[in-house]
């Protein structure tokens, strides 16, 4: 029986791409390099920033040990780390930007009792056939149309182009004296800064970091920076 030759993917990738693949694998060959930019990573930062997240997890799955079966316990113990990790992340985000626009921001189903409910709902409830939110999908088909129900979430990226010069804040900035790297080391961080976006936003977020807290300049001087760069 005839039977199509599934071939290798990477023999219909243009060349234009194999370029770019091999272009980010040699500036940054292993997933720890300042240019990967892996979610991992970011868990690892954002530990150490938040030490008490260490050991969150554990003891929400210690407090729930009354709950069976075991999956139910484990989806109902990531709902509350996500209630106190990311939730928190996310509102204190929304606060600071819509009060930085003068916005009077009130998030959607943001309410003791709702949150109660949703809670304590069986799983069957909220995760079903591999779909997320499966009761309030439900009600809301009743209400708006499929195609916005069914729609893949779509995230709202910051153009590469917002954030284009700001590498320039390196020179003779503050992260450099703190990580102590030689002049020849500088010219390739901000080479890699102008021509990776991710890297950019690490390099010169620590660069602010750095500035406020530790050169005690004021969030003013900094958007003045910002702006010139």
């Amino acid at each position: 029986m005839w039977r199509p030759w599934s071939w290798p993917r990477r023999l219909f990738l243009s060349k234009r791409s194999l370029t770019r693949k091999f272009e980010r694998q040699r500036h940054a060959p292993f997933r720890t390099s300042i240019a990967g930019g892996h979610a991992w990573d970011r868990n690892i930062v954002l530990r150490a920033l938040s030490p008490e997240l260490n050991f969150l997890q554990a003891k929400i799955f210690d407090r729930l040990e009354p709950v069976t079966p075991l999956g139910d316990r484990a989806f109902l113990g990531c709902c509350l780390h996500d209630m106190y990790s990311h939730l928190q992340d996310l509102l204190n985000r929304h606060d600071r930007l819509s009060m930085a626009a003068s916005v009077e921001l009130r998030v959607p189903f943001l309410e003791n009792r709702l949150i109660d409910f949703a809670i304590h709902l069986p799983r069957r409830h909220k995760y079903r056939q591999k779909q997320g939110k499966w009761l309030l999908k439900k009600v809301a088909e009743k209400h708006i149309p499929l195609q916005n129900v069914r729609a893949r979430k779509n995230g709202f990226q910051v153009s590469a182009n917002f954030t284009a010069g700001t590498e320039a804040l390196l020179h003779g900035g503050f992260l450099r004296d703190a990580m102590k790297w030689p002049a020849s080391s500088v010219t390739d961080l901000i080479d890699l800064a102008r021509r990776d976006q991710a890297s950019r936003l690490r390099l010169v977020g620590m660069e602010l970091f750095l500035r406020l807290h530790a050169g005690g300049q004021s969030t003013g001087h900094l958007t003045e920076a910002l702006h010139a760069a």
